[in-house]
This record gives structure tokens, sequence and C-alpha cells, in this order.
């Protein structure tokens, strides 16, 4: 089996079409359907159902395509890399994160460990914190930023070992549309938004912040309408300021939406949490590096 060989079955895969896909890899058809033959006979299964007018990936097939999709990634990296040490370039850098309001918060760590490892190319990759996990032992990031510790995640970890350590201990606060009773308040107490509608991110992006804040309102004697969701801080913040709702963000979101939406002290105290992960067993001389900057920037922060 040769790269080759991969990138014509991603190619078959991504199209569903044999006469798409060589259009895409400038071949003609019959060797590319020739070729796909030959890879399911060396694997002893079938890659795609024939059987019908369309072109279809069978179960074999749908979990060769994740694995071969990783290989070519790692092969291309491989080589981008090689390219850039040979012009006089360093490694790159690619880091998981989950969503905007995370991006700003780490610049000034990002700023650091540019200024000290400058050869260093940064690489960013949006993604949830469960596929942060699986992209890290698949070495498709070299580092990631996340709300989920190592425990709830799955079989893999039990034998590939996930170092994690907290960088950003965050408070929560309550965003209001402007016009809201109580948006002029110095603090409000979670039990006066009994009777609001809430706005959260999804659950299944960010669960540990969902939960935060089911839990504080569940502390508070009740449990919150929501009736909107977003997979971004900033969509929440957009229906806050349009009157939809209230919610219970990140006060590092504060800046950027002051002039749209209020933001109010919360009591009792609520915090999130975001951890930078990295492999304890493969990370590379990058990732290492970026670690021990981390390192220090959280010790400063979080004091």
């Amino acid at each position: 089996m040769e790269l080759r060989h991969l990138r014509y079955f991603v190619a078959v895969a991504e199209t569903l079409h044999f006469g798409r896909a060589a259009r895409k890899l400038n071949i003609s058809q019959p060797p590319l359907t020739q070729q796909i033959h030959n890879l399911e006979d060396e694997l002893g299964v079938q890659l795609f159902d024939r059987s019908k007018r369309q072109v279809e990936l069978t179960a074999e097939g749908e979990l060769f395509l994740k694995r071969a999709e990783v290989i070519l990634h790692q092969a291309e990296q491989a080589a981008a890399d090689v390219r850039r040490v040979s012009q006089g370039g360093g490694e790159t850098l690619v880091i998981g994160y989950m969503g905007s309001a995370i991006l700003r918060e780490i610049v000034p760590l990002l700023r650091e460990f540019h200024a000290r490892f400058p050869a260093v190319r940064l690489e960013f990759v949006i993604m949830r914190s469960d596929e942060q996990y699986e992209a890290l032992l698949d070495g498709r990031i070299d580092v990631g930023f996340v709300d989920l510790t190592v425990q709830p995640m799955s079989e893999r970890f039990r034998t590939h070992r996930v170092d994690y350590e907290l960088v950003v201990h965050e408070r929560l606060c309550l965003a209001l549309n402007p016009g809201h009773a109580l948006a002029d308040r110095e603090c409000v107490n979670v039990s006066e938004l009994r009777d609001e509608p809430f706005v959260t991110l999804q659950r299944h992006l960010f669960p540990s912040n969902y939960d935060k804040i089911v839990g504080q309102c569940q502390q508070a004697g009740f449990r919150p309408e929501i009736v909107g969701m977003s997979e971004q801080t900033d969509v929440l913040l957009a229906y806050v300021a349009a009157g939809v709702g209230v919610a219970l963000v990140p006060s590092c979101t504060e800046p950027s939406w002051h002039t749209q939406v209020s933001f109010v002290a919360l009591e009792p105290v609520a915090t999130v949490d975001v951890h930078l992960i990295v492999s304890a067993d493969h990370g590379s001389e990058a990732a290492a590096n970026f670690r021990r900057v981390s390192a220090g920037y959280a010790r400063g922060r979080n004091r």
C-alpha cells in the first residue's frame, strides 16, 4: 500500500463519484477504478458500495477514511516540516482551541512563546474538547486548550498518557441586554434569574461550561429555561444583545461586547477552567517548550 492509494481512496470518498475524483486527481477514470480495486483486494474488504446509482462508503470504508486522512495529514506535515528545516525554518506547532473567546484569552501566552521561539510556526485548528483529545493522540494537533479533564474520555487514555494543566481560571459574569431591569446592578444573585430565559453553549461541544451553568442554577433552586444554544460565545452575546435571553459567560468576553451588552458580577462566584493538554509520550520539542512557557503564564495569571 502506497500513499497514492490513500490519496485516490480519499478523493473518491470525498466526491463519492469516480469520474469527479479522477478529474480532481488529474488522471483518467479506469486507472483510478483499478487502483481502488487493488486497494480493496489488499485489505480484503469492500470500501465502497457500488450496488446503487450513487457510490457510497461501506462501514469499513468509513473507518478506513478516518485513518487514511490522519496518515495523509501526517505525511504532508512531515514533508512541510522537512522543507522548512532545509530552508532554515523551524517546527510547526499545531494548536487546538475551542472558540474565539479562548483564543483572545491566550494571546499574551502566544505572544510570549513567539518572542522566545520565533522559528516555530503556529497553526490553529478550532475543534471541540473531545475532538482535541483524539486529535492529540492521532498527531493532528501538538497541544490543545480544552474545558474537559481527561477522566471522561475514551478507553484509549488508559494506555496513552495525556498531561494537562490549568491555564485559564475565569470568573463567570451575567450578560444582559442593556435595557434589562437588572442591567444597572453591580451584582446579581443567581436565584434572581429563576424566571429568565437563558442562552447557552451547546452541551455536546462545551459540556463543562454547560454543566457549570446548569449546576449554578440548580444550587439556587431552579433549572434554567434554555431558549437558545450556540457553538460560539459571540453568538450567545448576539442573542443577549437582541433580548432573546440572558447568559453566563466568562468575564474575558466583556471588552469586545461592552457597547452592546451589559455585564454584571455574579454571586455566588462561579468560574470556568481551561486546561492545556499535551502528549506525555510523543510530544514534539515545540510542544514541550510551549508547555513550559504556558506554565509560567498560568502561574502569573491565576495568582
